[in-house]
């Protein structure tokens, strides 16, 4: 027995007869039998008999069941988020319309269209384009249109703004957006790109030439989000969402600037571009007419206040709008790709024509190829002859087969090109390596290129003048496979003047435009190099040479004649100093000046002969003879490597103007006291502690856990703190340390130590398919808020250990918040992205408003341990903390209370209703992997 659509068919010897729900057996006519066939006929009508019985009660079952109606939803994010969506519209359907149970179908773009062509579907929620689109060709009809609640007021309409932030003052129309950044959600969303870029396109731009599509994806804010971090110059999203936005507070108000804006009747909102319906619930040739009608008369009654209503967004379905005029903007910006059945049908005269083409393509191939090969050979070569490079091919053995007319010019005087060809490339051309570092034999060469199949060179012309630095380049031109070397092409590039601009651009970068001698940051780089251990010259002395009243100059004479005196003074002291001094230019009028303890006579004594010289030196100005004078500062510099170069510079900066203040034309000595020098020296063998622990990975990660208060966070948390093992086995805090790596800005590595390790300990806690034994929060320092590849750090060591981001939160505190609010909101933001929480740490405890809080926008907010252990005590904290929470909650936030070390606070803070709680009444820091391994031992047991 088989089921087909309402019918059930019995199939026996004789053709089949059909049951229709409701009707009566058609018996099939008898005619005229032996009588021999009688006993065989009644076994066989008793068995029809029963078989009827039994389909009888089959039918009237199925008869009972409801009809399956099936809603296509087209869905825009994910299909469950759909479902979840229009599942209550349908439960409200199958009540209201008696023998039927509607079924939601979450689809895709391309998905509903092939449904409703495959006559799948029963209605169908879509967006207007692709309704248009499918009423023309396959019978859709529109039931009704839904309204959304805008302002406060009911609307079927809705159209879209083109926003460029309040700073992109150079954008002040859509025809200003040539060459712009536009961002929207995807290329086929209706109100957040299509409206937008018709706009752009009758502006006289095209969307596809004169713009930079930016998809940001949905939720559609996150186009005014990528508009405000400057991602994007501009955006595209529907009116009503940009509104809400703005009220909602999540950006500020006047935060962005609507291009090309105009009011429309009857919608509450400015808009850029034309308004187009809401979307239709429509019916498909599927439905017949009396379960269409049925279904709009529902959806029109259905209350305002349902469950349906609210899941769906909606305020109230009304009689469908025209939705006539948007064929051609859906044909245009619509249309499916053409499917190669498609081409077939509209093209099929063309088969017999391409098969008679590939025949004859077939039938001439031979011939062709022939001809072919006879011609590649002489094309190769006129190729090669026509290139600027010289090119020469080599055989098996690195003979000379082949040389164009620029690798000629390369040959010796005494090598002419007929001589050379058949020679060894290396008999042929005088070429030297200019780095000895490789096999420059024909034997490396090629050993290389079997292992390779490609090798570079950098050479000298070892004859002619100038010489002539050339790049070379050999390859195999056979296939290789393991097999031996045949055939080679060598290609020699003359790079002679790209290596000397390269080297005067390097010049540039680290010399003075003026003078000739290092810059700034070139002159510190260098002492600094000079000064670490293990440096070339540790110790010595820097002189600071400000010239005395050089501002006179200028004033008195010209610009000129300062920056001539500048040139004479700059190439006087490199003659007067012993050569390869280095001399830096550190400001307008200021030299620099590393004498290091290698000179001779003894460096002790330089300092006065710099002095001495500059007070002899003369320039000629109108036949008057100008004399310039100096105030030196010179610094004594520690051989022991204990002082950075930026600290000397400093401290030989102030002696200088010492020596200004004295009169000038005099050389003051920097002295450091005793205890300044003792106080350095620990800072720096604490600095250099700090660097081994982390080389040698002598810190320990603990943690402490933060308890959830309420019933409805989940927990717990563990917060991550960095502690240093002693010799003596016991751990101590590295405050000191901390200090000293915020001074020298060592805090960034310090914090991608904490990262790594953490995620790397987590991981070794994990199962498959199985939380965490407990989720970390890790501080992060105000030098990581500047570091712009700490979230793509973060990302990384995610995917490496394969810890999911949700298990971790990143703390900033708020007084590093407040000194690098920008770049706290770009790694908030960037952070979020990849999926971690953010908290911001010690709220309360500096200046940070609730303005900031809320643009700050943190998952968790901690509140400072100061306010909390003062809630007994003070009725003002216990005011603060309860704001704290109240502002927290309103932004969806959770707040943790810090240093509860009594059952009192704890009990204040729950009576607040603060969420968390982290202090030494609940739990004292262990060392993480041991507490992980705990955690996992008690889950398992």
């Amino acid at each position: 027995m088989h089921n087909r659509d309402d019918r059930t068919v019995i199939q026996v010897e004789k053709p089949p007869v059909s049951v229709r729900r409701g009707g009566a057996f058609a018996l099939p006519r008898l005619f005229c039998l032996q009588r021999s066939r009688v006993r065989p006929l009644l076994l066989a009508m008793l068995a029809f008999a029963g078989l009827v019985g039994q389909t009888a009660v089959h039918a009237a079952a199925w008869a009972s069941e409801d009809q399956l109606v099936t809603v296509g939803v087209l869905t825009i994010t994910s299909k469950e988020e759909a479902r979840a969506r229009w599942s209550p519209t349908a439960d409200y359907l199958s009540r209201q319309v008696e023998g039927a149970r509607f079924e939601i179908q979450p689809l895709f773009l391309q998905e509903i269209a092939r449904a409703v062509r495959q006559n799948e579907l029963d209605f169908v929620h879509l967006q207007p384009l692709q309704f248009v689109q499918l009423r023309r060709k396959h019978d859709v009809t529109a039931l009704a249109t839904r309204v959304v609640d805008d302002a406060g007021d009911g609307v079927t309409r809705f159209g879209s703004v083109i926003v460029r932030h309040r700073d992109h003052t150079d954008i002040d129309d859509v025809r200003d957006l040539r060459g712009a950044i536009v961002a929207g959600v995807a290329p086929n969303a209706l109100g957040a790109w299509i409206l937008g870029v018709e706009e752009i396109e009758r502006a006289g731009l095209s969307p596809r030439d004169d713009i930079l599509p930016l998809f940001v994806g949905l939720p559609m804010t996150n186009v005014l989000g990528a508009v405000a971090a400057g991602r994007a110059d501009a955006g595209i999203v529907r009116a009503d969402v940009l509104q809400q936005a703005l009220s909602a507070g999540r950006f500020e108000s006047d935060a962005f600037v609507v291009l090309n804006p105009s009011r429309q009747p009857g919608y509450p909102h400015r808009v850029s571009t034309r308004l187009v319906p809401e979307w239709p619930f429509a019916a498909t040739s599927r439905a017949d007419a009396r379960l269409s009608e049925q279904v709009k008369s529902a959806l029109l009654n259905l209350p305002g206040d349902a469950k349906a209503m609210r899941d769906a967004g909606l305020v109230s379905w009304s009689e469908p709008t025209s939705y006539d005029g948007l064929e051609a903007l859906a044909d245009k910006w619509l249309t499916p790709p053409q499917t190669i059945g498609d081409w077939l049908r509209a093209n099929w005269w063309t088969v017999p024509v391409i098969l008679s083409v590939l025949f004859a393509v077939l039938f001439g191939q031979q011939w062709r190829a022939r001809r072919q090969l006879a011609e590649r050979e002489r094309e190769r070569r006129a190729a090669l002859n026509a290139m600027r490079e010289a090119v020469v091919t080599l055989d098996a053995e690195g003979r000379i087969q082949f040389m164009n007319p620029a690798a000629q010019q390369l040959l010796t005087p005494d090598m002419p090109p007929e001589r050379a060809m058949g020679r060894q490339l290396l008999d042929a051309f005088a070429l030297l390596l200019r780095h000895d570092q490789h096999d420059f034999s024909i034997g490396g060469l090629y050993e290389h290129l079997s292992r390779e199949g490609w090798v570079q060179y950098s050479v000298v012309l070892a004859h002619g003048h100038p010489r002539r630095i050339l790049d070379l380049n050999a390859v195999r031109m056979d296939r290789g496979n393991g097999e031996a070397i045949r055939d080679v092409l060598v290609s020699m590039t003359d790079v002679t003047e790209l290596d000397q601009a390269s080297r005067q651009l390097a010049f540039r970068a680290t010399h003075d435009d003026l003078t000739g001698v290092f810059n700034r940051r070139s002159f510190i780089d260098l002492v600094d190099r000079r000064l670490a251990p293990g440096g070339r010259t540790p110790g010595g002395i820097l002189l600071w040479v400000d010239l005395d009243h050089f501002h006179l100059v200028n004033e008195g004479s010209s610009h000129r004649m300062g920056d001539e005196i500048l040139r004479r003074m700059a190439s006087y002291l490199s003659v007067v100093l012993p050569a390869n001094t280095p001399l830096g230019r550190l400001g307008d009028d200021e030299f620099g000046i590393f004498l290091s303890d290698a000179m001779a006579p003894p460096q002790e004594d330089w300092p006065s002969h710099v002095l001495t010289a500059i007070r002899e030196f003369r320039m000629d100005d109108d036949g008057s003879a100008l004399r310039i004078t100096a105030s030196i500062g010179a610094r004594n510099l520690p051989d022991d490597g204990s002082l950075d170069a930026a600290t000397a510079l400093q401290e030989a900066e102030s002696a200088c103007a010492m020596a200004k203040h004295l009169g000038g034309n005099r050389l003051v000595t920097y002295r450091e006291s005793e205890s300044e020098r003792r106080l350095r020296q620990a800072d720096y063998a604490e600095l250099n502690r700090l660097k081994e622990a982390l080389e040698d990975d002598h810190f320990v990660l603990h943690g402490q856990e933060i308890r959830p208060l309420a019933s409805n966070c989940d927990g717990p948390w563990l917060e991550i703190l960095l502690r240093l093992k002693g010799r003596d086995g016991r751990y101590e805090s590295p405050g000191t340390m901390i200090e000293l790596a915020e001074r020298f800005n060592h805090m960034p590595r310090v914090d991608r130590w904490v990262i790594r390790n953490a995620f790397r300990t987590l991981k070794g806690q994990l199962e498959e398919a199985t939380t965490p034994p407990a989720r970390l929060t890790i501080n992060l320092s105000g030098q990581s808020l500047k570091d712009d590849e700490l979230a793509s750090y973060v990302r990384e060591e995610l995917n490496r250990n394969r810890v999911e981001p949700h298990w971790i939160c990143f703390e900033i505190t708020e007084t590093a918040a407040i000194a690098n609010f920008d770049q706290a909101l770009e790694l908030i933001a960037r952070l979020r992205e990849l999926g971690c929480q953010v908290a911001l740490d010690d709220f309360g405890s500096g200046l940070l408003s609730f303005d900031f809080l809320r643009r700050l926008q943190p998952d968790i907010v901690k509140i400072d341990g100061r306010l909390v252990c003062d809630l007994g005590s003070d009725p003002v904290a216990a005011v603060i903390v309860e704001s704290i929470h109240s502002v927290a909650r309103v932004m969806g936030a959770k707040t943790v209370g810090e240093w509860v070390e009594n059952e009192e606070t704890r009990a204040r803070l729950h009576h607040l209703g603060v969420d968390f709680a982290q202090g030494y009444l609940f739990h004292h820091p262990v060392p993480l992997e041991e507490y992980l391994v705990d955690v996992r031992a008690g889950c398992d047991g």
